[in-house]
C-alpha cells in the first residue's frame, strides 16, 4: 500500500485527490481487533482503565452510577480539554508549533496554524475534536449524552451486529509487529461495547490509509519540514502507547 502511495506522488494534485478518495472508498477488509488496540483520535485508549471521556461516561451508565455526576465529569472535560496545537492533543511538547489534525504523513500543503479552531460556535462539527473561542454549546453536549446512551442501550439490547448495520470503521498504526487501530467512526458503539465487557469488534479497516513506521521518512510533511522526524515519531509512538490523561487548560472555556 506504501507503494501505492508513493506512485500517487507524481499525479496532479486535483487528480490525485479524487483517485485517493475512489481507491479508499472501496480498499477495505473486515477483520476481528482487540479493543484494547484501539484509539480514538485524540489518542484516548479503548478497553483500559485510564481515561476515555467517551468510555468513562458509558461505563458509568453500566454500572448505574449518577447520571449528574457522569454529566458533571464529561463537561469538566469539555470545558478544560481546550488544546492549542497538536501536541496539547496527546500532553506532548513538540519542536515547533504543529497545527491540530494535521499527521506527518498526510498528503497537502495547507499548514493553517488555527487548523481545529473555528470562529463560528455554530459549525463546529465535533466538541471533542474542534473547538472555538465562543465556547462550547449546550445543546450539543445535550446531543452528545443522547448519542452515547442510544450507543449503549443498542448494543446492550441488540448487541452489536455489524452484518447488519454499518461497522466500526479504522485505520492501522503499525510498528514492527504490533497495531494500533484509529476510530474514523463508531467510538460511541466501541465504548458501549467495551463498557459491556467485549473484548474483540469486527470492524472494517481503510487499508490505504494504513500507516507503517517503517517508511516514516517519505512521510509528505517531513518531506517539506512541517514536521522534524522527531516530532513525527514522537506522535505516531503517543498513538501506538495511547494516552492515559489530557492536558488541562489554564482558562476554561465556556458553556453557552
Amino acid at each position: 500500500m506504501e507503494v501505492v502511495k508513493s506512485e500517487l506522488l507524481s499525479i496532479p494534485r486535483k487528480i490525485k485527490s479524487s483517485i485517493v478518495n475512489s481507491l479508499v472508498s472501496v480498499v477495505t477488509d473486515t477483520v476481528c481487533i482487540p479493543i484494547k488496540q484501539c484509539r480514538h483520535y485524540c489518542g484516548f485508549r479503548y478497553g483500559s482503565d485510564s481515561f476515555n471521556p467517551y468510555e468513562n461516561y458509558i461505563t458509568g451508565l453500566h454500572k448505574r452510577q449518577p447520571i449528574n455526576k457522569l454529566k458533571k465529569d464529561f463537561e469538566d472535560f469539555l470545558i478544560f480539554y481546550r488544546p492549542q496545537n497538536f501536541g496539547d492533543i496527546f500532553n506532548i511538547k513538540f519542536s515547533k508549533h504543529i497545527p491540530l489534525w494535521i499527521y506527518p504523513w498526510q498528503y497537502g500543503y495547507d499548514f493553517n496554524p488555527n487548523n481545529g479552531w473555528l470562529e463560528d460556535i455554530n459549525k463546529v462539527p465535533d466538541i471533542i475534536t474542534h473547538f472555538c473561542k465562543q465556547g462550547i454549546k449546550k445543546s450539543r453536549i445535550e446531543e452528545e449524552y443522547f448519542w452515547l446512551e442510544r450507543a449503549y442501550n443498542l448494543m446492550k439490547q441488540v448487541g452489536y451486529q455489524p452484518e447488519n448495520n454499518s461497522c466500526i470503521q479504522v485505520f492501522e498504526l503499525k510498528k514492527k509487529k504490533e497495531s494500533v487501530f484509529i476510530v474514523k467512526d463508531g467510538n460511541h458503539r466501541l465504548s458501549s461495547l467495551s463498557a459491556l465487557g467485549y473484548k474483540e469488534v469486527i470492524v472494517k479497516r481503510y487499508l490505504l490509509e494504513g500507516i507503517n513506521e517503517t517508511n516514516y521518512k517519505n512521510w509528505h510533511q517531513i518531506k517539506i519540514s512541517n514536521y522534524s522526524e522527531q516530532d513525527a515519531l514522537m506522535l505516531f509512538n503517543t498513538y501506538i502507547l495511547g494516552v492515559n490523561d489530557f492536558k488541562r487548560a489554564v482558562e476554561p472555556g465556556k458553556i453557552i
